[in-house]
C-alpha cells in the first residue's frame, strides 16, 4: 500500500484558448512561489506535504483556484503570496 500525503495541494494552472482560465492570472508563478514556501518550512512541517500543478479544477469563474486535501479546502487567491500563506498554514497544521 502507498502511504498518502499528509497534505496535498492542487493548484489549477489550466490555460484555455479564448476563454478565461487560472493561468491567465499567473497561476504557474504562484505555484512556484507556494512550492518554495513549503520547501522553506521546517522539515517536520513539510514532511508528507506535496504541492502539485493541476489541470482544470472546474472552478474557472473563481480563478485562480487551489484545493487542499484531505481537508477539501478551496481557495480563490488574489496573489502568489496569498496562495503561499494558505499552503504553509495548512501544511503546518497537524490533525
Amino acid at each position: 500500500m502507498i502511504e498518502p500525503f499528509r497534505r496535498h495541494f492542487f493548484v489549477c494552472t489550466n490555460k484555455r484558448e479564448g476563454r478565461p482560465a487560472c493561468e491567465d492570472h499567473g497561476a504557474k508563478e504562484a505555484l512556484a512561489i507556494a512550492k518554495a514556501a513549503v520547501n522553506a518550512l521546517p522539515a517536520a512541517d513539510r514532511e508528507g506535504v506535496r504541492v502539485s500543478a493541476a489541470g482544470c479544477l472546474g472552478r474557472c469563474q473563481h480563478g485562480p483556484v487551489a484545493v487542499a486535501y484531505p481537508a477539501g479546502k478551496w481557495i480563490s487567491f488574489a496573489s502568489a503570496e496569498e496562495l503561499a500563506r494558505f499552503v504553509t498554514e495548512e501544511a503546518s497544521s497537524f490533525d
